[in-house]
């Protein structure tokens, strides 16, 4: 993170918050969620995820020139083009994300809509069903003083120049190796193949250049960007028995309201 600001709603604080706890523990920097999808039968579909942070923040910049004045509360994650979940949220892009942090004692549960960024060359790739532009914000508030309503160019009185590839790029190259090398892999989920050099554990590893060249490649046209546009979250802390629920409103402000645990 890079500090927050007054528009930072209060869910965020308190969710990096209590992230920042915990890995102060187990020395975790990303943290596991369990994302919940619905397949293409109509059953709940759930597995693990691990979320790479909110657009804007730390090496998510929104673009080449942005350095570190932007901010926001959608959430991201990753996937395979070729993974189950991909044709899920298409289908469907309802989902919900739970995390449970056994020593705070502190369980997080966020709801709202996917969208979902393909490589260029990717046969599935499309402009981004989401507008960033309304989801993003300057962290100096000093920046935003001479709004001007009618240029669309401005967001919060700011120019903005938003590049969702960067983003995704970003997020790509901010994985370790290994887990680079395993979007060069076959479509998860299918039946394993015996040629194990289809499974390089690093892709800069392979002795043939050209070959390296190719996993590379087939890496990133698999790499698929997921934008979380939160607009419900549930918070309890177990230990202190509260729990609070926020809600987005059409204005894309939000509501907090204390609850029973």
């Amino acid at each position: 993170m890079n500090g927050f600001c007054s528009r930072d709603p209060e869910w965020k604080k308190a969710f990096v918050g209590y992230v920042e706890k915990e890995r102060e523990i187990t020395g975790e920097w990303f943290l596991p969620m369990a994302l919940s999808t619905v397949d293409l039968d109509g059953r709940p579909a759930v597995r693990m995820v691990s979320p790479r942070g909110f657009v804007g923040d730390g090496f998510l910049r929104i673009s080449k020139d942005d350095n570190g004045q932007w901010t926001s509360d959608v959430l991201t994650i990753c996937t395979h083009a070729k993974s189950n979940k991909v044709q899920e949220l298409v289908n469907t892009n309802d989902v919900q994300l739970v995390a449970y942090l056994p020593h705070t004692g502190i369980q997080i549960r966020l709801g709202g809509n996917a969208s979902l960024l393909f490589h260029p060359d990717n046969p599935n790739h499309s402009s981004l069903s989401l507008d960033m532009r309304q989801r993003v914000w300057p962290r100096n508030e000093a920046a935003s003083e001479n709004k001007d309503e009618g240029n669309p160019a401005l967001v919060n009185g700011c120019d903005v120049d938003l590049d969702v590839e960067y983003i995704r790029e970003q997020a790509y190259l901010n994985h370790s190796p290994v887990r680079r090398a395993w979007y060069s892999w076959p479509p998860p989920g299918r039946a394993r193949a015996a040629d194990s050099s289809l499974y390089p554990t690093e892709i800069s590893k392979i002795a043939d250049k050209a070959e390296m060249e190719k996993y590379e490649m087939n890496a990133r046209r698999n790499y698929v960007l997921i934008f979380i546009d939160v607009n419900k979250v549930d918070i309890v802390d177990l230990k202190q028995s509260t729990r609070k629920i926020y809600t987005r409103r059409g204005d894309t402000t939000w509501s907090a309201l204390n609850v029973n645990p």
